[in-house]
């Protein structure tokens, strides 16, 4: 008897739970992380970004806006017409706008699955190879990713992205919830 007495109290606790979402409007999300996969050399990137719950899109999802930075120290070397090795450091930095549509089809307040672009400006600073200098530019760069979050706690959890544009086609480190 106390066996169906607790199933039918835990049933009916379960029933009436309402499970939240991870993203809702006012909220904010901030991804600390490393990326790899990239362009300028097998050191991975520092990032960083943000995120501010902006337009609900109904029971779809809901529409955010944030920012990302990203840092990345770049190694290289040369060896040219049996010169000896010739190597330089280098360094790049990133920073924009983005916006994602999270996907929240299903009610979980574990996991998180979002899609997004971006547009920016990238730094890469001058290095010498062999006496001659390559000069530091800086141009604007455009960036797609999709990714997703799996939330240990309201406040704490992991990420994850793939994408184009940044300085990483892999991004993945911690998630902060305010």
């Amino acid at each position: 008897m106390k066996k169906i007495a607790l199933l039918i109290v835990f049933g009916v606790f379960a029933f009436t739970l309402n499970a939240q979402k991870i993203m809702e409007k006012g909220d904010v999300m901030i991804n600390a992380g490393i990326g790899e996969l990239s362009s300028y050399g097998l050191i991975p990137s520092i990032n960083a970004s943000v995120e501010f719950g902006v337009i609900p899109t109904g029971d779809v999802g809901i529409v955010t806006f944030g920012g990302i930075t990203a840092f990345q120290l770049g190694y290289d070397s040369y060896y040219l017409y049996g010169y000896p090795d010739e190597s330089y450091t280098y360094t790049v930095f990133v920073f924009g706008g983005r916006a994602s549509w999270h996907l929240q089809t299903f009610e979980s307040d574990k996991w998180d699955v979002y899609a997004g672009a971006g547009l920016g400006v990238k730094m890469k600073s001058g290095y010498e190879v062999y006496g001659y200098k390559y000069d530091s530019w800086t141009g604007v760069y455009g960036e797609s990713y999709v990714g997703g979050r799996m939330m240990f706690t309201k406040s704490f959890g992991l990420f994850g992205e793939v994408g184009y544009g940044t300085l990483s086609a892999v991004k993945f480190g911690v998630t902060f919830g305010f």
